[in-house]
């Protein structure tokens, strides 16, 4: 709300949306006093058969949600302009006639009345079948049609608006909604036909609870408890848990990269993991992040000694967590005991070879070598190369020490 000097209403702006510059630009408009509330009364006040000023002073009040005011400036702006011979307004990049937006605004205040009428909206989509404003003209129906129409009324008019608009999400939805409410056993089939086109073909890689969840609600009306469950049950948690947790690393991971936000991504770190403690890569994940932020006892809180502990019976975990610290030349006595463990547990080349990378790193290169020629005897052709070359700067190593000596 923007005030004049003397108190009175000046201008308002109902709502926000992005981007501010856009919004800013509105707010800069009103102080010049270009289309404000206070110029738009002043020029309906000496000129009331403008049809442009009376239309826009109906905009003004119907955007403050005084409905009665803006019918009736609409109904004027019908009475001035019945054929829409006299200017256009933008809606959606798109010029629609003062007289069509002013129908279109009397049928939705009509459709959204405390006694709901939706002919007037049902007479617009008739007469400007090619409108810009269709599709909002069916949305605005389809709540009147979710919970007011009776059935069979519902049902004549969900066909036609999802025959319309068949591949949005929203329309199918809509249907689905009334054909729950009234757990209308009749037309189930319908409604899980679109909540499969849903499911499995809109939204296949984006999948969006709510929908899952309409979906698996049909299955239980149908008795169909198994694919209901298979839809909606313990995988499809899982599957947001896991889903979530990568989300919250990767945006961690972002804002620590860029050095910003790093209190935020700290935040959602912690948060990851307390969701998900059985993603053990996490673990790792936000121990690199803690090392970056230059916190090594946060590090070593999540992914140190007590980690490898809990994971002593897990090779795969044990190796990469010797792996991670040894590249960091930190905590490298936990490392080399946890390296030994998964020895023992799976006698893998790639075991042997994070042992030798870690004594490389404590400088114990005799017992390095005797690991990286283990990892070389036991490892395929195709990695042997590699281990080879590393057998190579381990004796390289061994001769520069000798030369020291």
């Amino acid at each position: 709300m923007i005030l004049d000097n003397d108190g009175s209403e000046y201008d308002w702006h109902v709502g926000y949306g992005p981007p501010p510059e856009k919004f800013l630009e509105t707010i800069e408009k009103s102080v010049k006093g270009i289309d404000t509330f206070k110029s738009i009364s002043a020029a309906y006040a000496e000129d009331p058969k403008n049809v442009e000023t009376v239309f826009k002073l109906a905009r003004k009040y119907d955007r403050k949600y005084e409905e009665e005011k803006a019918k009736e400036l609409y109904n004027e702006v019908l009475t001035l302009d019945p054929n829409g011979a006299k200017g256009t307004t933008d809606y959606q990049d798109q010029k629609v006639t003062f007289t069509e937006y002013a129908e279109f605004s009397i049928g939705a205040m009509s459709a959204f009345a405390r006694k709901m009428d939706p002919e007037p909206l049902k007479a617009f989509i008739k007469k400007y079948p090619e409108s810009p404003l269709m599709k909002s003209s069916y949305s605005r129906l389809s709540y009147y049609y979710q919970t007011r129409a009776p059935k069979e009324e519902a049902k004549v008019f969900f066909d036609e608006y999802t025959s319309r608009y068949p591949d949005d999400p929203y329309v199918l939805s809509s249907y689905i909604s009334r054909i729950i409410r009234d757990k209308d056993k009749d037309n189930i089939d319908k409604g899980i036909e679109l909540a499969e086109k849903i499911n499995n073909d809109i939204m296949k890689y984006n999948p969006d609870p709510y929908f899952v969840k309409d979906l698996a609600e049909l299955y239980m009306l149908s008795g169909e408890k198994d694919k209901a469950n298979d839809t909606f049950g313990k995988r499809f948690a899982e599957r947001q848990v896991s889903d979530l947790t990568y989300t919250l690393m990767q945006y961690a991971s972002f804002w620590v990269k860029h050095k910003t936000n790093t209190e935020n991504a700290e935040t959602m770190m912690e948060l990851a993991l307390k969701v998900n403690p059985d993603r053990w890569s996490n673990f790792r994940a936000a121990a690199e992040n803690f090392l970056k932020l230059e916190k090594e006892e946060k590090a070593l809180k999540i992914f140190g000694p007590e980690f490898a502990t809990k994971h002593q019976d897990n090779a795969t975990v044990l190796n990469s967590y010797a792996m991670f610290w040894a590249q960091q030349g930190k905590n490298l006595e936990s490392a080399l005991e946890a390296v030994k463990k998964s020895i023992e547990l799976q006698e893998a080349s790639y075991n042997w070879n994070t042992l030798a990378t870690v004594y490389q790193k404590l400088e114990n290169y005799e017992d390095a070598l005797k690991a990286a020629e283990k990892a070389y005897e036991l490892a395929d052709d195709q990695v042997k190369v590699r281990y080879k070359s590393k057998i190579e700067q381990i004796k390289k190593a061994i001769e520069k020490t000798k030369e020291k000596k």
